[in-house]
């Protein structure tokens, strides 16, 4: 061989070592972008896995995607299967932005031994037992009608399911009232697995307390549903609700409340209530799913209305907003209360009176219902002890604002 082939050979082996280590250094990354000029902490971010699989192409059972930080270290994520076909379809993760910032960050994807374990910012109890001893946590749940009339004994720790994230929880009343109430915090970590265990939720402790009374009232985002007659009717559950955990996860959990067989003024459907809530918001996403529809109906949610406080309402871009505020906690001081909606659902909202049969007390908000999609809604609420910004309308009305803008104008994904 001569020492020009020779030369040639060689060059062309550095070239090709060179052209497969560059290879094996291609990053694919994505950029973030905030469109608003506000600063957003912790920011919900769903990313479809058809998307993913066209950047990184084939993950094996073995390998889950990831975003790497600037720093280089994983950023805490969670795989959700929303369609219930054993796999994950939605990549959900939270970032914070500065105003106006975008984030590029590198998308690749790992073995799944490599992944370290998330803390928990979510977190969704419903505890079941004979009495405060004897509870065991349930992810699913059945019950025919009325359960205060059982002849057996029975005990629901926190009268139904509960679930929170680090900024606020709620519950609801797994009877015939269907009611929703809410927890007040004064702490980020996951409490309610041992509360109305132990000691009184209804007395200020060192994470909070129960902090709104619901009585006959729609309470904090509980839904109704409005006939074509004009009648009012609570979503009771008597013929049967189901209780089912979806998704526990670090940074968001779900559930579903699934009433079969309601009947309204001689109509008969199902409706699935799906409740979400996501790491570091005030508050919890409703989506209600209806099937079996054939005369008209809409669907009514609402702020309870038996404090001292001031009901007002706004449209904020797409949005309509329904809130009160006032000296309405249980803990007599300052809390604020919030439903919003999208313009295109929203039907009218109105004040019930304090007495009554039926649902009273309540500001209720009217939402389109129909077969093919769900309604939804967003529940929000703050209070002084939960944060200093609450002690005033003006705190409130400011974190009411800019959670509406953030639903208009989502993380921008290229």
């Amino acid at each position: 061989m001569s020492y020009a082939k020779y030369i040639y050979k060689f060059s062309l082996a550095l070239t090709l070592i060179g052209c497969n280590s560059e290879k094996k250094q291609v990053k694919n990354f994505l950029t973030f972008e905030n469109t608003l000029a506000i600063q957003r902490n912790q920011e919900p971010i769903s990313i479809n896995r058809e998307n993913i699989l066209t950047i990184l192409g084939k993950i094996d059972r073995d390998s889950v995607p990831v975003l790497i930080s600037k720093k280089g270290s994983i950023i805490p994520f969670q795989l959700d299967d929303t369609n219930n076909d054993n796999s994950w379809d939605k990549f959900i993760t939270a970032l914070d932005f500065k105003p106006s910032e975008s984030l590029r960050l590198e998308l690749k994807k790992v073995p799944k031994s490599s992944i370290p374990n998330f803390e928990n910012h979510t977190n969704i109890r419903f505890g079941v037992g004979s009495d405060k001893k004897n509870v065991s946590e349930t992810t699913n749940y059945e019950r025919t009608g009325d359960p205060k009339e059982r002849k057996e004994p029975l005990f629901f720790q926190m009268e139904g399911p509960a679930w929170e994230n680090d900024k606020v929880g709620f519950r609801n009343y797994f009877d015939t009232r269907n009611g929703i109430d809410i927890f007040g915090k004064t702490t980020s970590k996951l409490v309610l697995d041992s509360v109305g265990l132990t000691t009184n939720y209804h007395y200020l402790e060192n994470w909070g307390m129960d902090v709104l009374k619901v009585g006959n009232s729609l309470g904090a985002g509980a839904i109704a549903i409005k006939t074509n007659d004009n009648k009012l009717h609570r979503v009771s559950g008597i013929t049967s609700t189901k209780f089912n955990i979806i998704k526990e996860g670090p940074l968001k959990s779900v559930f579903e409340l699934v009433f079969k067989n309601s009947k309204f003024n001689n109509q008969v459907f199902d409706i699935t209530h799906r409740i979400s809530i996501f790491k570091g918001q005030w508050g919890y996403k409703s989506e209600v799913f209806f099937s079996g529809i054939k005369k008209p109906v809409s669907l009514v949610t609402g702020i309870v209305n038996l404090k001292p406080n001031k009901q007002d309402s706004q449209n904020i871009g797409d949005y309509f907003v329904l809130k009160s505020f006032g000296q309405q906690s249980e803990n007599k001081d300052s809390m604020g209360m919030a439903i919003v909606t999208n313009n295109k659902q929203y039907i009218s909202h109105t004040k019930l009176p304090s007495t009554g049969n039926g649902i009273v007390s309540t500001y209720t908000l009217e939402i389109k219902a129909n077969n093919k999609k769900p309604s939804v809604f967003y529940f929000l609420t703050g209070w002084e002890k939960s944060n200093n910004k609450f002690k005033s309308k003006e705190g409130f009305n400011q974190m009411i604002l800019q959670e509406t803008q953030k639903l208009q104008n989502p993380i921008v994904i290229k």
